[in-house]
């Protein structure tokens, strides 16, 4: 069945009239949605999936009934991830994309030393935001991640288990040794192409942040956090 994330509070009701536009053309226009057919809708609140049938169907609204009520498991830590700009709108796309689906729980970009200098508009941004809608509903997550666009990062004001990757190993720990606090959030910081600047890396030591080396293959910025968090997932189940 096609999931939709539907933000409203009627969920749940015996019957609920649709007049979300972008929605009812997916489901008539793309999908061929007839009476009787079932779709899954949530709120991105609550870790609740809500079976409909469509009763009826018409050019501005479609009218659905309810089946039942799936409860979802909730996700059990919160991963935030703090990426450089990369140097291609493309590569943000494909980053907040697939890291939604492994359940990353905040995207904040900002400007590094090393960073290229991207213009973020407000269209790209909701395109963003769209993307990540899409990947939560296909990816059968509940909670919708935020993204934000920061010009200056000021760590100091960064607070929980904070974990920067670098390929340079002199100083730093291997993901097995880290003891990661499950308790607390996790925020992940990745670099961009050619990585933190040494001074970047000063700073991060400093306010206590731990180093975190991957090995002697240098993955791509939009590489690294799927390996992080998968990591994380197996530790987790340990």
């Amino acid at each position: 069945m096609q999931r939709f994330l539907l933000k409203t509070t009627v969920l749940g009701n015996d019957e609920i009239i649709l007049q979300d536009e972008e929605i009812i053309y997916q489901l008539v226009k793309v999908l061929r949605a007839k009476n009787t057919d079932q779709v899954i809708f949530f709120d991105g609140e609550n870790f609740f999936d809500y079976v409909y049938e469509i009763k009826s169907i018409d050019k501005k609204n479609i009218i659905f009934s309810f089946i039942s009520k799936q409860e979802k498991k909730e996700e059990f830590v919160w991963l935030n991830l703090y990426q450089s700009l990369p140097n291609k709108i493309d590569k943000i796309e494909d980053i907040i994309q697939k890291w939604t689906e492994i359940w990353y729980s905040h995207f904040c970009f900002f400007r590094s030393e090393r960073s290229q200098d991207i213009y973020i508009s407000e269209n790209k941004i909701l395109r963003f935001e769209k993307i990540i809608r899409e990947a939560v509903e296909q990816s059968g997550r509940n909670r919708v991640p935020e993204i934000t666009f920061l010009d200056v990062l000021d760590i100091t004001k960064i607070k929980w288990q904070n974990i920067f990757f670098h390929t340079d190993e002199m100083g730093a720990e291997k993901l097995s040794d880290i003891a990661f606090d499950f308790s607390s959030q996790i925020n992940i910081f990745v670099g961009p192409e050619g990585w933190f600047s040494s001074k970047e890396n000063d700073i991060f030591l400093q306010n206590n942040f731990l180093k975190a080396y991957l090995g002697n293959n240098i993955l791509r910025t939009q590489t690294t956090g799927m390996v992080v968090w998968f990591y994380i997932l197996q530790t987790n189940k340990k």
